[in-house]
């Protein structure tokens, strides 16, 4: 494309457009951060601690659940806090009373940005008998540039 014949059409010469231009750098994030625990029973686990001075992007959550024929587990979740507010991320529900292998994955279309020094846990609920839960997490971390 001729940019010079673009601007001369519109009555700016190039040297003023060449002012104009602000190089952008984009830099596409890599995950660095790929967390797990595991849970048996009616128990919660800390999968991960986001960092005090770096914000944490959430990307992807794998989960696997196992229980036997005596388990009246009914839902395991991945929780963390999000602008003050803690809720769940991803859900599994399960039957009660009933042999289950469950697994599932959630890549999010969007990051999501996770308060700083809270926990992502993985927890299980309504458990009595053999249950155990596996959560991973995967992210990212970004360090704030303060150019103030």
């Amino acid at each position: 494309m001729n940019f010079q014949r673009i601007f001369k059409l519109k009555g700016e010469s190039t040297s003023e457009v060449a002012d104009m231009i602000v190089p952008v750098v984009i830099v596409e994030p890599v995950i660095n951060i790929i967390k797990q625990n595991t849970v048996t029973n009616a128990t919660t686990a800390t999968v991960y601690t986001t960092p005090a001075d770096k914000d944490f992007y959430l990307v992807a959550i794998q989960m696997t659940t196992i229980k036997d024929v005596t388990s009246t587990n009914t839902y395991t979740y991945v929780a963390g806090v999000i602008s003050g507010v803690g809720m769940t991320f991803f859900q599994l529900p399960c039957f009660t009373l009933t042999v289950q292998t469950l697994q599932a994955q959630l890549s999010l279309p969007l990051p999501i940005k996770l308060d700083r020094n809270t926990t992502v846990t993985v927890n299980q609920e309504t458990n009595v008998a053999n249950s155990k839960t596996n959560a991973v997490i995967y992210g990212y971390t970004v360090e704030t540039i303060n150019n103030g």
